[in-house]
């Protein structure tokens, strides 16, 4: 079944434009840490080639929609940059630090199931995975309108069906959005992200968030949510081994 590309959301008119009046404040003011790239505008920049290892790896996680991955690339170092999305020093490592550091998340979803990326920015990693999992629906939440343009231009070039655009803060859409499993990518640390992304979930949902070297610092300073949200035990994850030369972090937490 098709999804619609950009959900209509007229009855949160008001809330869009709070959004707009916050937008400098995503996600309660912490902006995606991407080495200091993020929001560095730039001018559009030839994609990367993949190394043989990085082709591997694209292979295993996208298939037959390998083609489909390059593409997302070309936007990405193209219009992702030029808009600062991405920093033009993130070009070289696009592949191995971004689209395939995501993608590699895909074989831990559901089949059939549905998954909210929260503070989705340039589709990392909604994007990333809605390739990768043709057979899961993402909705992709983000509150600033330049970013919600520029993945629709991109969602409906690339012709996913399975991805659902939301413009609007993840506390804005807690009675609309339900899913299987809520993940997010350098929006904030577990503090703040947790409460913005438990009450996304399904009664039987897990968190599967992207994180870095700090996560079991994290952990630690947000150990009191856990119980207060209802989360079981979180586990951190090492996905990629032998497929990556650099792992992703993912935290797995469910909800109990």
């Amino acid at each position: 079944m098709t999804r619609p590309q950009h959900e209509d959301l007229g009855h949160v008119e008001a809330r869009r434009r709070a959004a707009d009046a916050e937008a400098a404040a995503h996600a309660h003011g912490d902006e995606p840490a991407l080495s200091g790239a993020q929001e560095a505008h730039g001018p559009a920049q030839e994609p990367p080639e993949l190394t043989a290892a990085e082709r591997r790896a694209a292979e295993v996680l996208f298939g037959e929609r390998l083609p489909l991955a390059e593409r997302y690339v070309e936007h990405l170092c193209g219009t992702g940059i030029e808009h600062g999305l991405l920093g033009p020093r993130e070009v070289p490592r696009m592949w191995s630090r971004h689209v395939l550091n995501c993608a590699v998340l895909g074989p831990e979803l559901p089949a059939g199931g549905t998954v909210a990326d929260v503070g989705s920015g340039a589709g990392l990693p909604g994007i990333a995975l809605a390739l990768a999992r043709p057979d899961v629906d993402f909705q992709l939440i983000e509150p600033m309108e330049r970013r919600v343009q520029w993945m629709d231009t991109v969602v409906k070039d690339l012709g996913l069906d399975n991805v659902e655009l939301i413009r609007a803060r993840a506390e804005e859409v807690t009675d609309e959005v339900m899913a299987d499993v809520v993940t997010a990518r350098a929006v904030s640390a577990l503090k703040k992200l947790i409460p913005l992304t438990v009450p996304l979930l399904a009664d039987d949902g897990e968190l599967l968030l992207l994180k870095g070297r700090s996560v079991d610092q994290e952990i630690t300073a947000a150990r009191k949510l856990f119980s207060k949200h209802r989360l079981g035990r979180p586990v951190v994850e090492q996905l990629g081994e032998g497929l990556l030369e650099e792992t992703t972090t993912v935290l797995r937490c469910p909800r109990r």
